[in-house]
């Protein structure tokens, strides 16, 4: 090794060194926060803005014996009730005296990271600790992850400094803009519950049960192909849905990076020569397209060019 290498070698470790332990801090940081979603007790009022929408909701969590049991109930609008017993989710709409029942293992009303990504986030993602602060009372760490390519938005996140909990979460564009923020405005973590803070308050009896029919399925056995899979993004979550007995059950397919998730549609409908669309309302971005006598509808929190790149890419499986 010459003279002249060996100092270029140090200089590298001494410059590298500082960046990998911040991305090993951030990235520690973000494993508290998946845990402390699924496994605290905490309960308290949040608020969702997006847009120009805002939602008020309040919140219900515990993990007892191995099943997660959640209850979220909206504040504004109309009334609505959302009670989540493991896998199983329903959703209460008493003016319309609906109930919708499903199973969706993989999906979540509640900002949640899946630990199963979390390993390859920094690929993706430049991830820093931030600084700390208050949310609702509670002294914060502030976690933010930059994207390092154009195919997902950035992420700022609060934990309790304790706990781990997700205090609050903003969405952030390519101009450094919030494009989607949630936030606790206040919330107590631990403890027992109270009586009734899990247990659906609309009456469950007299209403029409609308049950969603969920079917898990291998992902060689649903006759599509992904030929343009896009970087980080894995499959989660592969299943045949139908919302009601007289709707065509459709394709669902869902993967994520282990922040972002996009959502594939595919089901029988739709006519020849239909024009592709791409839309954007807030932070999610749609992509239709029609699949010979199929339509497809491509959607996530993710900048326009992730959807239709995905979407682009689906072609029906040749036997």
């Amino acid at each position: 090794m010459t003279a002249v290498g060996t100092p270029l070698l140090v200089l590298f470790a001494v410059l590298l060194a500082p960046t990998a332990a911040l991305a090993d801090d951030g990235l520690a940081l973000l494993q508290r926060i998946a845990q402390g979603s699924r496994q605290l007790t905490y309960s308290g009022t949040f608020v969702y803005r997006s847009g120009g929408k805002v939602d008020t909701s309040r919140i219900a969590h515990s993990l007892t014996d191995g099943l997660e049991v959640e209850r979220i109930e909206a504040l504004d609008g109309s009334p609505r009730e959302v009670l989540r017993a493991g896998s199983e989710v329903k959703c209460f709409f008493p003016e319309e005296k609906l109930v919708i029942v499903e199973n969706r293992s993989s999906q979540r009303g509640f900002p949640a990271l899946l630990p199963a990504g979390l390993g390859s986030l920094p690929e993706h993602y430049a991830i820093r600790s931030g600084g700390s602060g208050r949310v609702a009372g509670v002294k914060s760490r502030a976690v933010l992850l930059q994207p390092r390519d154009d195919l997902r938005y950035g992420h700022e996140l609060w934990m309790d400094a304790a706990s781990g909990l997700l205090l609050k979460a903003n969405l952030v564009g390519e101009r450094g803009e919030t494009l989607e923020s949630f936030a606790f405005t206040e919330v107590k973590i631990g403890g027992p519950l109270e009586r009734e803070a899990l247990k659906p308050h609309f009456d469950s009896e007299r209403v029409r049960v609308q049950q969603v029919r969920s079917t898990e399925m291998k992902p060689d056995d649903i006759g599509w192909t992904f030929r343009t899979l896009l970087p980080g993004f894995r499959k989660v979550a592969t299943m045949k849905r139908q919302t009601a007995p007289e709707s065509p059950e459709s394709l669902h397919v869902v993967f994520s990076d282990g922040l972002a998730s996009i959502s594939v549609f595919i089901e029988p409908g739709g006519s020849a020569g239909e024009a592709e669309t791409v839309s954007t309302a807030g932070p999610v971005s749609v992509y239709r397209r029609q699949l010979g006598e199929h339509r497809l509808v491509v959607m996530g929190e993710v900048p326009a060019l992730a959807v239709k790149r995905l979407g682009d890419g689906i072609e029906r499986r040749r036997k």
